[in-house]
């Protein structure tokens, strides 16, 4: 086997590709839709669909077989009546177990909701790195690379808006520096970190200086992959990249299936013009260009959602990624922070040959 060269893939910074591709688009899960809350989850409108279900026949209607027999019209009308009873029956039966569900999980969420608040009185670290150090050295071990998923809430929710991502992007921010950890990875979907990239660095600046001091700011790097562009905590700043605590990479969904997509049609057309060997296409190759395309696989992922929702997180980079999230949770918290880090700590990664 011939040693291969770096394949270069054509990016494209327009937009309008990912929306053609259809990646743009993200349904969340249920649970995330119920906890946004909105007029189609009101309790008025699951009662109505509720009576509706039991009480309206919405059987398909066969007229045409009803107007060719005419004769047996009369048993065809006893047998319904029989059918509507039985079916009648049946959706009722299935209304009760939903109403007794349906409180079930209310009991539910209200209970995980109660603990959630309890672990946050417990784990609050008050802006002060100290008490997040003394939380990790307990730890047996940290995650070298730690990768977070957020996401634009609405603006009319509690921390929704661009304000309130770049603000818990911030926190997160600070939270790695104190735990200690060298790599960290956000991930938001429509990719408005990358598009504010100036106001996240004045974001994550003001939040430094509120745990350190103004005077005491860590050096932090800020990379765009999918740009291949770097930034640093001051823009008049020559400090290189050994000097920095945090290396921080700001993905979005353009750095996830589409770039996969980019790079085999780029090996595809190198092929097809002999300039790359078809024997040299290995999952080395692969893996190793998808590290230089969008950066190396983290340990440890977090959400701060009810329910794990990837968003179209790179799929190539979690193949040994440990997952952490609360069920019920829906703001970003440190107690969620420790408690993922807390569980990779108590992890085993086994890997298979």
């Amino acid at each position: 086997m011939t040693e291969s060269q770096p394949v270069h893939t054509k990016y494209s910074n327009d937009s309008s590709s990912a929306t053609a591709s259809g990646s743009a688009y993200h349904v969340p899960p249920p649970a995330t839709s119920r906890l946004n809350g909105g007029s189609a989850n009101t309790k008025t409108r699951s009662v109505h669909a509720i009576v509706d279900s039991v009480f309206v026949d919405n059987r398909v209607k066969r007229s045409s077989e009803s107007g060719k027999n005419t004769r047996g019209s009369s048993t065809l009308g006893r047998q319904d009546n029989v059918t509507y009873v039985g079916y009648t029956f049946y959706k009722s039966l299935l209304a009760v177990m939903f109403f007794f569900y349906g409180i079930f999980r209310y009991c539910q969420l209200q209970y995980n909701k109660s603990k959630l608040k309890i672990f946050d009185i417990l784990n609050s670290p008050s802006n002060t790195p100290q008490l997040i150090r003394q939380d990790v050295v307990k730890l047996s071990k940290i995650p070298t690379r730690l990768a977070v998923i957020l996401e634009m809430k609405p603006v009319g929710d509690v921390g929704g808006g661009l304000h309130g991502l770049l603000n818990d992007a911030s926190e997160v921010v600070c939270w790695t520096v104190s735990a200690g950890v060298k790599h960290l990875t956000l991930y938001d979907h429509n990719g408005a970190m990358q598009k504010n990239i100036d106001q996240f660095r004045d974001e994550v600046y003001e939040h430094l200086s509120m745990y350190y001091g103004p005077d005491h700011v860590p050096n932090y790097a800020v990379k765009i992959p999918h740009y291949n562009q770097v930034f640093y905590n001051k823009k008049d700043s020559n400090d290189s990249k050994s000097k920095v605590s945090i290396e921080i990479s700001i993905l979005s969904n353009r750095d996830g299936r589409e770039t996969i997509v980019d790079l085999t049609r780029t090996m595809a057309e190198l092929c097809s013009s002999k300039d790359l060997d078809v024997k040299d296409i290995t999952v080395d190759l692969v893996d190793s260009e998808l590290k230089q395309l969008v950066g190396q696989e983290p340990d440890l992922l977090l959400y701060f959602g009810p329910a794990l929702d990837l968003q179209g997180f790179p799929p190539w980079h979690i193949r040994l990624t440990e997952f952490f999230w609360e069920e019920d949770n829906n703001q970003v918290t440190y107690s969620v922070f420790i408690r993922g880090l807390k569980q990779y700590a108590g992890c085993k990664v086994n890997v298979g040959k």
